[in-house]
């Protein structure tokens, strides 16, 4: 549970985590700066310490135009990003848009939405349009869609929801339509009539839904709790039948903070909780249909990224430290060892940020709440 939601009326359980600050002592010594510096330049991909980040804008970093948390980032055909919405300061949802253009490093702004949101989803179509759903303005729960035309950079309406329920995920299925799952039942969107529908009921009742994942048969694998959070749920939706089939169960029912496909066909999860301890991780075997445990994350990372790059591993970046500051640290999911890396820290510390993997390989990172309450513009390059 984020503070935001409790000071937003979000809902009714307050999580507040911990997580480790490590001092970085720099030496004057000029034998020491010189052994240091050779073994940064001896480091490769893949190993504890690797990877590198663009510093913030204080440092001559990148910076977007508009301070943000709680916003959606979807890399569109062309390789540029869309960043939509968001909290801006004061907890205020934001209508504002903007591009994040790869080939010049910047940010600029781009059409307006027709309402201002943060906590929703967005999806890119088939046809290279992005659909913008659901999300919160100033506490209240919002039905409206939207979609955003890259050639003309501007908003139009598309149909509402049926429900008003806090929207989780929103996964393009193989037919061209989107997947919306969402607390208490999901809804299916049909770009071809600009309308969504109910799918079949959830297996179980009151879902709170934490994110879903696309398999690679196309059936969709989605997460959550039911019972005030006091089980964990797994659900599997057919889209060819509509509906809903258990799975599982999960191990755990902490919230589950990030959903990832490894290659292999497995799903990570990395899952929050409230001792403020390092994360539980799971792993989901589709063939199988159960959850085994894979030990833990070496950080907090609640309220993080997790972003699978093309050698398979997945960076899973910041996350919620006790207060509500945000936690710089992160590493790096090995599946052939089942490990957690640690890896170069973030310029800033940052949670519910965005991370989105560039047609280069490299991910960038943008907004989030850094020092509570305060949202952050800046933005980073990981390489």
């Amino acid at each position: 549970m984020r503070i935001g939601d409790v000071l937003a009326g979000g809902r009714n359980v307050l999580k507040i985590t911990t997580g480790k600050v490590i001092a970085h002592r720099l030496s004057i010594l000029p034998l020491l700066v010189l052994l240091l510096s050779s073994c940064l330049q001896e480091q490769g991909n893949g190993i504890e310490g690797t990877g590198a980040v663009t510093p913030p804008p204080a440092q001559g970093g990148l910076s977007m135009t508009t301070t943000r948390a709680a916003h959606t980032a979807t890399i569109l055909a062309d390789g540029r990003v869309l960043i939509a919405g968001g909290l801006a300061n004061g907890f205020l949802s934001t209508a504002t848009a903007e591009v994040y253009d790869p080939s010049t490093g910047k940010f600029s702004p781009t059409g307006v939405m027709a309402a201002a949101r943060a906590r929703h989803v967005a999806t890119r179509l088939a046809d290279g349009r992005v659909l913008v759903a659901g999300g919160e303005n100033q506490a209240a729960s919002l039905v409206g869609a939207e979609i955003y035309d890259p050639a003309a950079g501007s908003f139009s309406p598309t149909g509402n929801m049926i429900s008003s329920g806090s929207v989780a995920s929103a996964l393009l299925l193989a037919d061209g339509r989107v997947f919306v799952g969402q607390d208490g039942n999901a809804e299916i969107y049909d770009p071809g009539t600009g309308s969504f529908t109910l799918t079949g009921p959830y297996t179980s009742s009151a879902v709170q839904v934490d994110t879903a994942v696309l398999l690679p048969n196309g059936t969709v694998l989605m997460v959550g709790c039911a019972a005030q959070c006091t089980v964990g749920t797994t659900e599997i939706y057919d889209p060819k039948a509509d509906s809903f089939s258990p799975t599982g169960p999960r191990l755990a029912w902490d919230t589950v903070s990030t959903g990832t496909l490894l290659t292999d066909g497995t799903v990570l999860f990395v899952e929050g909780n409230d001792s403020g301890l390092p994360d539980d991780v799971e792993i989901y075997a589709p063939a199988s249909g159960t959850f085994a445990h894979s030990g833990n994350t070496a950080e907090v990372h609640e309220f993080s990224t997790a972003t699978r790059r093309a050698d398979g591993t997945v960076l899973i970046a910041g996350g919620q430290m006790a207060g509500g500051n945000g936690n710089p640290a992160v590493e790096v999911y090995e599946p052939a060892s089942g490990t957690f890396i640690p890896a170069a820290t973030l310029s800033v510390g940052r949670h519910e940020h965005t991370a989105t993997l560039l047609p280069d390989g490299t991910v960038l990172i943008a907004g989030g709440f850094s020092a509570w309450p305060s949202p952050t513009a800046s933005a980073e390059i990981y390489k």
